[in-house]
């Protein structure tokens, strides 16, 4: 299991903005690529990723999200994620996850919900 990951999705939950950003340059590599359905275009900096998840805090506020499930085939990493509102409301989704020799996401790559199995 990697830890990154779920140090990094744990950190989306953050209200404390440094503690927040050190969070996720600690959980993800270097080089990395970030991908989700609501990113205009890919992320590949630290301070545009910091800024991506600081605003999901600043238009939730209260929200967390949290691994609720990670299976791995070779350091390939799929994560069911749980973005989990104040209010009680939950947004699933998934990431396809690589990760470097040290366990930390290389490339995240999400989807919204769990996909339709028929």
């Amino acid at each position: 299991m990697s830890d990154a990951i779920i140090q990094f999705f744990a950190a989306w939950g953050m209200e404390d903005a440094e503690a927040r950003a050190t969070s996720i340059r600690d959980s993800v590599a270097p080089a990395f690529h970030y991908l989700d359905p609501r990113t205009p275009e890919p992320i590949s900096s630290f301070d545009d990723l910091v800024a991506y998840v600081a605003m999901y805090t600043q238009y939730a506020p209260g929200a967390s999200a949290e691994v609720r499930n990670l299976s791995e085939t070779s350091g390939h990493f799929r994560a069911t994620v749980a973005f989990c509102m104040a209010d009680g409301q939950v947004q699933m989704g998934q990431y396809f996850i690589e990760c470097d020799t040290d366990n930390r996401p290389v490339r995240l790559i999400g989807f919204a919900g769990l996909g339709d199995p028929a």
